[in-house]
């Protein structure tokens, strides 16, 4: 009888554990399904592989995803990660306080010279003379 008292603390937790991860993961099928039903054409989406583009088509188990102009690539639709929304879709909880930082963020990378980030000495692959 005592070791079963030992024992039962070690059986509810686990069952906690179990019980979590269930829950979890019916939060997770149940955001991929709204998604799923969200896909429209048009749509800007984020492929599980970073891969931004718009859905220019729909089909059961497939999305015909636009990653160029006139470039399309046709996925999986489980491959669809997320929905991007344009910036007017979004609202921003936070103060204006953000969009003073990111202002100041923006004009320091327009003052950026781009020219600075190749290497000073060129890898030994770019050498002709190597």
């Amino acid at each position: 009888m005592g070791d079963l008292v030992l024992f039962l603390p070690f059986l509810a937790l686990f069952g906690v554990i179990i019980y979590m991860q269930t829950r979890q993961r019916k939060k997770i099928q149940a955001r991929q399904a709204e998604l799923q039903t969200a896909l429209r054409v048009g749509t800007p989406i984020m492929l599980t592989c970073g891969l931004y583009g718009d859905v220019a088509g729909l089909d059961e188990a497939t999305v015909e995803v636009e990653i160029a102009p006139g470039v399309v690539a046709t996925f999986a639709r489980a491959a669809v990660l997320e929905v991007r929304g344009t910036e007017s879709t979004f609202v921003d909880d936070d103060d204006d306080d953000d969009a003073d930082s990111d202002a100041e963020s923006n004009s320091e990378a327009d003052r950026a010279d781009t020219t600075t980030a190749r290497p000073a000495k060129p890898l030994a692959h770019d050498d002709p003379s190597a």
